[in-house]
């Protein structure tokens, strides 16, 4: 197919590759052209079916450059699309911890922190699932902006993701996983700030959790470190696992006041294959 382009499209294209724009909206094509919102969807739908524009959800759409030549194919980067579905937003979970090496597998959802309340918590773009993990304010901290195969996005720093996933384990492959992560960490996560940003929380059974695991796996803890983790625990027992997953079974610790109620063998899976 000939990419050929109208005096209105060409005015559009140029406008979006002179200012070196990826992506467009409706509302942004109404004000660089200065039409009306029903013209300004139907010409966005037209490049699109000319393979200048790659629809990313309705009314948002990827720019394909003239330089991709007569066979124009768009994006394949499941983060370059990740960051354009949602604000704000920060990538956390499996899918940061693949991006820092902590995880050697990568997902096959991408996931992505949030405040934003309203709308799908789940996307399917281009045949890759976006999971939208809803945070509060005090927990949207801790990313930084990446180069991520050539696009500039916002990903958890390597202790911000550890955090965010022992908080919900269930987006980062679970508990062994997880106990993975750490280890993989050993040499390169800066743990004084992976506890702070731990007590920031200010969830108990997170920080039991790190604790136990930080004794399991012999992490480099300092003492003042440790001892700040143990002057947060409280009245209340909970369970390394989620019980949904692993049973309430398993043995109490007395220092962490924490239940293991994984399986030895599954919990260091992943150590022993890394």
């Amino acid at each position: 197919m000939v990419r050929s382009l109208s005096p209105l499209e060409s005015k559009l294209i140029l406008h979006l590759e002179w200012g070196k724009k990826t992506t467009v909206s409706i509302q942004e094509a109404m004000e660089i052209l200065g039409c009306s919102y029903n013209h300004a969807r139907q010409l966005l739908y037209r490049l699109n079916e000319r393979q200048w524009l790659a629809r990313i959800k309705s009314g948002s759409y990827e720019l394909i450059p003239a330089e991709r030549g007569e066979y124009a194919f768009p994006d394949t980067n499941p983060l370059f699309i990740g960051s354009k579905l949602i604000t704000p937003y920060y990538f956390s979970f499996a899918t940061a911890a693949f991006f820092h090496g902590l995880s050697t597998q990568a997902s096959a959802t991408v996931y992505l922190a949030t405040t934003k309340r309203k709308g799908r918590r789940v996307l399917t773009v281009r045949g890759k699932s976006y999971r939208f993990v809803l945070q509060p304010d005090y927990k949207f901290f801790g990313a930084v902006e990446k180069d991520a195969f050539g696009s500039q996005v916002m990903m958890a720093d390597p202790e911000k993701t550890v955090v965010d996933s022992l908080d919900q384990p269930v987006y980062s492959g679970d508990l062994p996983e997880i106990a993975g992560m750490l280890t993989r960490g050993r040499d390169k996560l800066n743990w004084k700030k992976l506890v702070e940003y731990a007590l920031r929380f200010e969830i108990q059974a997170l920080i039991q959790r790190l604790g136990y695991l930080a004794d399991l796996l012999e992490l480099p803890f300092e003492t003042a470190l440790r001892e700040s983790l143990l002057d947060r625990i409280g009245a209340s027992t909970p369970y390394l696992g989620r019980p949904s997953q692993w049973g309430t079974g398993g043995e109490y610790d007395a220092v962490w006041h924490i239940v293991d109620n994984v399986p030895r063998q599954e919990l260091l899976s992943e150590i022993r294959i890394w």
